[in-house]
């Protein structure tokens, strides 16, 4: 009989947790170089909107942060989340 591990693996060191949606659309913008005004006129929203998700005022809907990330910035959300990761790793 053949033994599957069928747990999930695990990171070694220190547990991540996914970054909050304002900091993914923040560091993804500033990754690209777009402005909040740029960013929200090429999603379709006002730039309010996108200020107030960034400086978490509200929370964004995660199909409205990986909209922003992947279809406006293109870039894949998980290198975002990755990058993220790297930053606060080396702050320690």
């Amino acid at each position: 009989m053949v033994h599957i591990n069928t747990t999930k693996p695990r990171l070694v060191g220190q547990s991540r947790s996914t970054p909050a949606g304002s900091e993914i659309l923040r560091v993804a913008r500033k990754l690209r170089g777009y402005t909040q005004a740029e960013s929200a006129a090429h999603y379709g929203i006002e730039e309010r909107t996108l200020r107030r998700w960034e400086n978490k005022e509200y929370s964004p809907r995660w199909n409205d942060v990986v909209g922003l990330v992947e279809d406006v910035y293109l870039l894949d959300i998980l290198e975002v989340i990755g990058k993220i990761h790297d930053e606060q790793s080396s702050d320690d």
